[in-house]
């Protein structure tokens, strides 16, 4: 009888603390988990970017979503509500062999979902909660235009170049691009000394926080690259993501654990003088001259063209950065037919500005332009200040008398809740970026801070 009362015991354990992440086998490199997606829902469209994107008119993608999916249940006779199940419950993707790219984790466009589920790899899984299992699968098999069969209880769905297996389990669908990694992902789920949040002391430190959406990833297998992002560290042993949204922001801290803090400190620097900067277009960044981003490589990403007219930009940034101190300074247009960029460098010296007429430039009276591509780019001082640029010196002195980045009161609002010391940060006015690309007035706002904590290279992003 005592026998059994511990067997009921561990069984009854066992239920308790298996969730959604309990499918993870020890040996994946990464899990992206979206949790509690119906309560975070209201909170995520209450964020006015996200409202404007889900509830505005002119965009809809939330009524869009709706038109489609129940035309396509009716035709299938399937019940709506099956669906919003899954959706309205915890959403598990994880891999192994792979990388990962946050930047594109979102997607306006609802076939970009399907078309990653059509191609997910042989190791890798999604895992969706729903008692409807074979509904579901249905309905994904029209999304996406492909067969579905069953054989030796795994569901198949395919065409002559896509087959992706799928399996029911304790109220759980897993899906995944071969079957042995489908009973791969089953077993895990059985047996806890399979499971990798019970290798990884981290993944149960970052499941006990509170948050909507979770991300773990081993070593370098997560990318955050952009013009002036990137995560790319050889001394990187994991990497977090925690996502809340509240109040009128999505808040999300990605934590990338160094295995030793390679003298980071040295790298933070203030970003008060930032305030007293112009502010063109819709974008601003500053991060600390000395490193540790190749700023000379993020800025020559700039220029897309002929290889050696970018290898220009790279060597004469290169040669400004040796002779900077404190911050530079960018600000400019993100999209756009005529775009605009800023360029500032604080000089700890006198610079010699005759180098430049080494790469073919100028003197065009108070600025040197560098003939680069279809335009030019001009170099000039004020004081010690280097500014360089791809308009004129007048052009230049009235866009940047014009506005102030202190005169934003929305980098002032969000700004005030970061601390001030960091390594880099970045600033955008999504408004009017969205009011560019779509011709649509639009309201929403971007912030991005870098920060060295411990032994961490710490990011957070906070979108309004």
């Amino acid at each position: 009888m005592r026998k059994l009362h511990l067997l009921f015991l561990i069984f009854l354990c066992t239920i308790i603390f298996a969730d959604v992440t309990s499918f993870v086998p020890k040996d994946y490199d990464f899990f992206v988990l979206l949790k509690g997606n119906s309560l975070y829902y209201s909170r995520l469209s209450s964020v006015p970017l996200f409202r404007f994107i889900l509830k505005d008119d002119r965009v809809a993608l939330e009524s869009l979503f709706v038109s489609l999916l129940e035309n396509t249940c009716n035709s299938l006779g399937i019940p709506v509500n099956s669906v919003y199940e899954a959706l309205e419950n915890d959403i598990l993707f994880a891999s192994k062999g792979t990388e990962f790219s946050l930047d594109q984790f979102f997607s306006l466009d609802l076939n970009y979902y399907f078309q990653v589920l059509r191609n997910i790899g042989s190791n890798s899984i999604v895992v969706l909660k729903t008692s409807k299992p074979e509904q579901l699968l249905r309905l994904m098999a029209k999304l996406m235009d492909l067969k579905m069969t069953r054989s030796e209880g795994v569901w198949i769905l395919h065409d002559t170049d896509v087959a992706i297996f799928a399996a029911a389990h304790e109220g759980y669908l897993v899906i995944s691009g071969s079957r042995t990694a489908l009973l791969k992902a089953v077993d895990a789920y059985d047996v806890e000394g399979l499971q990798l949040k019970n290798e990884e002391a981290a993944v149960k430190e970052l499941l006990n926080q509170s948050a909507w959406l979770y991300g773990f990833f081993k070593k370098d297998t997560l990318k955050i690259k952009g013009p002036f992002v990137s995560t790319n560290n050889p001394e990187t042993d994991y990497v977090t993501i925690l996502g809340v949204p509240s109040g009128e922001s999505l808040k999300i801290e990605v934590r990338q654990q160094l295995r030793s803090n390679s003298n980071m400190e040295k790298y933070v620097s203030s970003a008060t003088p930032m305030l007293g900067m112009p502010f063109v277009g819709n974008f601003v960044f500053s991060a600390t001259a000395a490193g540790p981003m190749d700023l000379a490589e993020s800025l020559s990403q700039w220029f897309q063209g002929a290889q050696d007219e970018v290898k220009k930009i790279y060597d004469i940034v290169s040669q400004i950065l040796r002779v900077s101190t404190g911050r530079v300074y960018v600000t400019g247009d993100l999209f756009g037919e005529s775009i605009r960029l800023v360029v500032i460098f604080e000089l700890s010296k006198d610079l010699d500005m005759s180098f430049l007429t080494r790469y073919g430039a100028r003197s065009f009276g108070n600025e040197i332009r560098l003939p680069i591509l279809n335009g030019f780019v001009s170099f000039f001082q004020s004081d010690r200040r280097l500014i360089m640029t791809n308009l004129t010196k007048e052009e230049y002195d009235r866009l940047a008398s014009r506005k102030k980045l202190r005169d934003d009161v929305a980098y002032q609002y969000i700004s005030r809740n970061y601390a001030n010391r960091d390594i880099l940060r970045l600033f955008i006015d999504l408004g009017s970026l969205l009011k560019q690309m779509l011709g649509i007035n639009a309201t929403g706002r971007f912030f991005l801070t870098q920060q060295f904590e411990g032994q961490a290279l710490v990011y957070r992003m906070e979108v309004m």
